[in-house]
């Protein structure tokens, strides 16, 4: 059989109309001989969405988007029109969520099922939303960071003019004469530990006879237990002493002495008259002093009171009397 050209031409353009709504389908991601059921879902900015982007569940491609077009009825909404299997099962209180496949930005709808045993029907419209983007995701973290960066700048900066008005002309000179202070009592311990050096064995020394001390320490240890244990039982003595007794005759003899004192002062007894009457003191004074005569002329002449003449002869040797001492003196 032959065909003429004009059937020829025929037969090419409807092969190319059916191919043409194939690829057409095809880029939408809805199958010629699928069946589909439409979804819509509302939003407010659709973030770079585009027809034949991908429709998801769960990561799984499960159809494609068919239109966007701005609504009618609701100025300032978005209106996106899905492809999806009409084989898959979407809760009625499911979102329909804008989200990033990849860093390029490229977008696609996720299917976010809710837990309603109700299903979405044909023609359903969905809760629009939004997931942020890696890099919004991003500078929505680092906004607390950015901020708490402006708070330290701030604080920083504010520190550094107190600083520029303390490190005034005087706080200068009063930090350098700190620092002078500071290197001149670095040099006098530099001097200090020269002379300490000086007299390292002195030092040595020293420590050598407390550490000989130390040793005779511990030679005569059991001295010095001995001395402790008679100090402790000396003190255990003391302390069975009736200190009281003892206190109370103290306190009698101090009284006694008080009485005999006051008994002086008084003028009676014979102690009290010899210190307060002149008159006896002098009858006193003048009977020594004629005692004292009496003796000593006793003992310069004895023969006027001894008369014992054995020869019949006066003593020529005798001595001759001596004035005796004033009674006065």
């Amino acid at each position: 059989m032959k065909f003429n050209k004009e059937i020829k031409l025929g037969i090419i353009g409807i092969l190319s109309i059916v191919m043409f709504i194939f690829g057409y389908n095809f880029l939408k991601g809805t199958g010629i001989f699928s069946s589909t059921k439409t979804i819509k879902a509302e939003y407010d900015n659709v973030q770079g969405l585009t027809p034949a982007s991908y429709v998801q569940l769960q990561g799984f491609n499960v159809g494609a988007v068919s239109s966007i077009e701005l609504s009618k009825t609701n100025p300032g909404k978005v209106i996106v029109e899905m492809n999806v299997d009409k084989n898959i099962q979407i809760p009625i209180d499911s979102k329909a969520q804008i989200v990033s496949l990849d860093l390029l930005g490229t977008k696609a709808i996720s299917i976010i099922k809710g837990n309603s045993t109700n299903f979405i029907k044909n023609e359903a419209i969905l809760q629009g939303d939004i997931e942020l983007g890696t890099i919004e995701s991003l500078g929505s973290s680092l906004t607390p960071a950015i901020d708490d960066a402006h708070t330290v700048i701030s604080n920083l900066d504010n520190t550094v003019k107190n600083i520029n008005q303390i490190l005034d002309l005087q706080t200068q000179n009063n930090l350098k004469d700190a620092v002078a202070n500071l290197n001149k009592t670095m040099k006098d311990f530099s001097q200090f530990a020269n002379e300490l050096n000086a007299q390292k064995s002195k030092i040595s020394s020293v420590l050598t006879n407390l550490n000989s001390f130390s040793s005779n320490l511990n030679n005569n240890n059991n001295h010095i237990n001995k001395i402790l244990q008679n100090a402790e039982a000396t003190t255990n003595n003391l302390s069975k002493v009736n200190f009281d007794q003892t206190m109370n005759e103290l306190k009698s003899t101090l009284s006694n002495l008080q009485t005999t004192l006051n008994k002086i002062n008084n003028g009676n007894g014979s102690m009290a008259l010899l210190l307060n009457d002149d008159k006896l003191y002098k009858n006193l004074k003048n009977t020594l002093a004629t005692a004292n005569n009496l003796l000593y002329d006793i003992n310069a002449r004895p023969s006027r009171y001894i008369n014992v003449n054995l020869i019949g002869k006066k003593n020529k040797n005798e001595c001759p009397p001596q004035p005796a001492p004033n009674a006065n003196d």
